[in-house]
């Protein structure tokens, strides 16, 4: 039986953004936590509190996260997930629209140079319009109603959503090893990220914000240091359900119906040949996902935007790992069912993790957000 963990920061909480790190480097930046680094601490704590060596073994330890989300002054959270890719801010006069990018046939006498076998994503609805910046997280609650297909307000999501997250930098100066005084010349920066509650003019905020995972172990709570610097963090778990959010009742029936799957990242994902699934036959791009035996696919169309690095340590050899690109999260994939799905596989489906290789689904990368679909052909 999975089991919940809620991470509230008590300071704000510093991640490498993978970008070269020194003197003369520059500052690095502030980013949000990488899943590996929530299965890392998952798997530390747990070694600590049932007072286990390192092993191989811990390594095997499923661990789902982390998602952002907002907890209110009741205790009640809602998970903010990325803002689909699917989805572009444009300004329309005086006003600023959610206008949908969806797949779609290119017509007569156009062309492009995607694979035969995939659509084109395109506007739902021609505006001459410039992009603005918007809302980068969404609430859970609006990210399902869009991929249900429903219209967005512009103005409700900046009220519900979030921008982008806060950011603290500290300036750090380098010792000289032998007087133990400041190394003249020698600055750098690090950007940390502040989820607790600040203070505006009206007082102080009534949330604030905390990350939100799921394993397989059961822990205490306790105090954690979460991310780079020994920053502290409070761990709080609790039983299936209590923080990590449900799929919808009727969303099983609706993915039925469709005969099409749209699967949206809530965490990067991490596939061999880069953008597209290695459990995609490459000329067919079919297959099955490899949470979800039985489940068969065929890819009709992707929105993804920059690849994200990836790297960290690797305890077991004890040196850096190789950088990887990873499909960042909020990326959308459109799939046709091939067949009847399996029972049970919305289970399968719903915020776990999608990714090729079996260690980066234990850590956590390519969680996937699934919603029903209705492919071109069936409209």
């Amino acid at each position: 039986m999975p089991h919940d963990y809620l991470i509230e920061a008590l300071a704000p909480l510093v991640f490498r953004s993978g970008k070269p790190f020194g003197s003369q480097a520059g500052a690095d930046g502030a980013a949000f936590p990488l899943p590996s680094s929530l299965a890392g601490l998952v798997r530390t704590l747990y070694a600590d509190q049932h007072k286990e060596g390192f092993s191989d073994a811990l390594r095997q330890i499923a661990v789902a996260g982390p998602l952002l989300a907002r907890r209110e002054a009741d205790g009640r959270t809602v998970p903010l997930l990325p803002k689909p890719n699917d989805a572009l801010y444009l300004k329309d006069g005086a006003d600023t629209c959610v206008i949908r990018l969806a797949p779609a046939r290119l017509p007569s006498g156009a062309g492009c140079d995607l694979p035969e076998a995939l659509m084109p994503v395109q506007m739902t609805r021609s505006l001459d319009g410039k992009p603005v910046v918007g809302p980068q997280f969404w609430p859970l609650e609006r990210v399902i109603e869009w991929s249900a297909g429903a219209e967005l307000d512009f103005h409700q999501l900046k009220v519900e959503g979030l921008a982008s997250l806060a950011t603290e930098d500290r300036t750090h100066v380098a010792l000289d090893r032998k007087t133990y005084a400041a190394d003249d010349g020698r600055l750098f920066q690090t950007g940390g990220i502040e989820l607790t509650a600040c203070q505006d003019k009206q007082g102080w905020e009534s949330h604030d914000l905390v990350f939100l995972g799921r394993g397989e172990v059961k822990l205490a709570s306790t105090l954690a240091t979460f991310g780079g610097e020994r920053r502290l963090s409070r761990l709080h778990a609790a039983d299936t359900g209590h923080y990590w959010p449900a799929p919808p009742h009727e969303l099983d029936a609706q993915i039925r119906a469709a005969k099409g799957l749209r699967l949206t990242l809530a965490t990067p994902a991490i596939f061999s040949a880069g953008h597209l699934p290695g459990w995609l036959d490459a000329q067919t791009l079919s297959g099955e996902p490899p949470a979800c035996p039985g489940l068969s696919l065929r890819l009709r169309a992707a929105a993804i935007e920059r690849w994200l690095p990836v790297s960290g340590w690797d305890l077991a050899t004890n040196k850096a790992r190789a950088m990887r690109k990873a499909v960042a999260p909020g990326a959308v994939y459109w799939f046709e069912l091939l067949g009847d799905p399996p029972s049970g596989f919305l289970d399968q489906l719903w915020l776990r993790p999608v990714s090729d290789h079996t260690q980066d689904r234990h850590d956590g990368f390519g969680l996937a957000l699934p919603a029903a679909w209705l492919p071109p052909a069936h409209q």
